[in-house]
């Protein structure tokens, strides 16, 4: 397809002058894509003179996705207002909620939800509680600090402590109390 020119008109009289770039132009060179964006939006009118085009189902869908979004903060202002603050118990009630078909509202004041989150606030609070506790607590943390493993008189292994750094400082502290003569029961 060759460009088409179109003529402008300006007021009575018009214009078939061409005229270089910068100055004003009567006539308008259009590429295709601009006359197939020109043909699209005069079949955009010609259909909402006809009563063809239904803008009123773009505006549903908007208004779909905006009830969406305002559905979730509603969901997150009545948990914060029941005291569900914490990111955890937050996807249990929305998961919980969407697995029971049950509204949010609804759904903490259920005896059986109100189990559930008292066993996930109960496991937090133990896990917070053990965290930290040396020697006995036979998590990994306790198997890291050099007192373990001097009180055990033997140095880990790779698989034991995977940290090089944390085996060094293990080591070291083991040397030290070889040096120091202290000896200790199972000696």
């Amino acid at each position: 397809m060759e460009n088409e020119q179109i003529e402008v008109e300006t007021g009575e009289e018009t214009s078939k002058e061409e005229t270089k770039a910068g100055t004003t132009d009567s006539k308008v060179e259009l590429t295709d894509e601009e006359k197939l964006a020109r043909l699209r939006g005069g079949v955009k009118r010609l259909e909402r003179k006809l009563g063809l085009s239904e803008p009123a189902v773009k505006k549903e869908e908007v208004k779909v996705e905006n009830k969406k979004s305002d559905e979730g903060l509603l969901q997150k202002t009545y948990l914060r207002a029941a005291g569900i603050v914490a990111e955890d118990e937050v996807e249990l009630a929305v998961e919980t909620a969407k697995k029971w078909g049950v509204e949010v509202d609804k759904l903490v004041d259920d005896d059986d939800f109100k189990v559930k989150l008292d066993k996930l606030r109960t496991s937090k609070a133990n896990a917070n509680a053990t965290a930290n506790i040396k020697g006995g607590g036979g998590g990994i943390e306790a198997k890291n600090t050099p007192e373990y493993w001097v009180s055990k008189g033997v140095p880990p292994t790779r698989d034991e402590v995977p940290n090089r750094k944390t085996r060094v400082k293990i080591a070291r502290a083991m040397m030290a109390n070889s040096k120091s003569g202290k000896k200790f029961y199972n000696d």
